[in-house]
């Protein structure tokens, strides 16, 4: 019985860290849009200058509008270069993805500013440049969700009724002037409904793929037989275990057990009970670990359990209920056993008094689980410093 190294590639592709990207990718895809933004806007009005021989924005309000975006990409682009090194790993939790999400409305919202000064900047309702409200209703609808896009709908339509008023002055509540504003506002809903609709089928099945990933990851890290984690998906909750225990200056323990004397328990009752019992032991440690704690079949009988923020002596306490409660359980055939009923032994280590790897950790906690099978059975065993001495011995 010796403890395997973890592999070095165990970190597995996960559903929240697609979405983390898929997320991140939004943003980029903005930012990248607003390089080519500004260049698009001033060739148009040096085309439009060409041509009519008249200029439609002076050349202060052009600089401002152009340097705004170029200013708020370097901005935005800092604030997601974190967020881009750490995508290809598991976020701690939802704050992560909210942020990106909350970043894409704030470049939403900033980019629908900048388009509204250039169409007050640019001749208001009469701007030929508000043909990109409409495509800016479009972009909005397919990277938030269908209420934030109905949200920027009805802002992009107060901005225009505002630049209508800056613009125009009294001359707005003439006829032609609110008919024109009308017609915009039909254009706008129109164009957020049919949007809104592909946008709306869309990420339907944008989250009907992701709960097909979430499943097919779900079977990918689970042991068909007991239902908890694979010893494979173990490697890589230790190796992030520890690295979160080492960047948080945080300690964890870890406890391995296997089933004793299962050998002879398979003989006498065959490897159908055995089975059942093996799920039996399953269902009493989610009972007896918090929901914090990761539980897994390490393989044939053998269990691990990682408790984060937990020292030894927690660790050998949760240890022992677990060990109590399975002696207690009255499983079918443990008459067969030696001592007449279903048991275990349990080894303990602790991150970073016994250990600073994922290996020593692992390697250690092993090392206890010898010492308490070699010493008896039936019992949970700390790793300390002189276990090996004690095992030489014991040979």
């Amino acid at each position: 019985m010796h403890a395997k190294a973890a592999p070095a590639n165990a970190d597995l592709s996960q559903p929240e860290v697609l979405a983390m990207r898929h997320m991140l990718d939004k943003n980029l895809w903005l930012v990248r849009i607003r390089w080519i933004y500004p260049l698009f806007i001033m060739a148009f009005f040096l085309a439009y200058r060409f041509l009519a021989r008249s200029s439609l924005i002076s050349l202060q309000d052009a600089l401002l509008v152009l340097l705004l975006p170029v200013c708020a990409n370097f901005l935005f682009r800092l604030l997601l270069r974190r967020k881009e090194k750490t995508a290809g790993r598991p976020p701690e939790g939802p704050s992560g993805y909210n942020l990106l999400g909350r970043t894409i409305s704030l470049q939403l919202g900033f980019d629908l500013l900048i388009l509204a000064l250039i169409m007050l900047f640019s001749g208001g309702l009469e701007s030929p440049v508000i043909a990109l409200m409409i495509l800016y209703i479009m972009i909005s609808t397919f990277l938030v969700d269908y209420r934030g896009a109905f949200r920027i709908t009805l802002a992009a339509m107060g901005l225009l009724l505002a630049i209508a008023l800056l613009h125009e002055g009294q001359a707005f509540f003439s006829g032609l002037r609110l008919t024109s504003l009308l017609a915009f506002y039909s254009m706008f809903v129109f164009t957020y409904f049919v949007s809104g609709y592909l946008s709306k089928n869309l990420h339907e099945k944008e989250e009907l793929l992701k709960e097909l990933l979430r499943q097919t990851r779900e079977l990918s890290v689970t042991d068909g037989l007991t239902g908890l984690y694979n010893q494979m998906h173990f490697f890589e909750l230790l190796n992030r275990e520890t690295r979160q225990a080492r960047r948080h200056n945080m300690s964890y323990s870890l406890i391995i057990f296997d089933v004793d004397h299962f050998k002879n328990y398979n003989d006498h009752n065959g490897h159908l009970r055995g089975s059942e019992t093996l799920r039996g032991i399953a269902a009493i440690m989610r009972k007896k670990f918090r929901a914090s704690d990761l539980l897994a079949k390490y393989g044939g009988d053998e269990f691990v359990i990682i408790l984060p923020q937990t020292d030894k002596v927690g660790a050998y306490l949760a240890a022992e209920r677990l060990r109590e409660g399975i002696e207690r359980e009255p499983f079918p055939g443990a008459e067969t056993q030696p001592q007449k009923k279903i048991t275990i032994s349990l080894g303990l280590a602790s991150y970073p008094e016994h250990g600073l790897d994922d290996n020593e950790i692992l390697t250690r906690a092993d090392k206890a689980l010898y010492f308490a099978k070699e010493s008896g059975r039936n019992r949970s065993f700390i790793y300390h410093e002189n276990i090996e001495k004690e095992i030489e011995e014991m040979g």
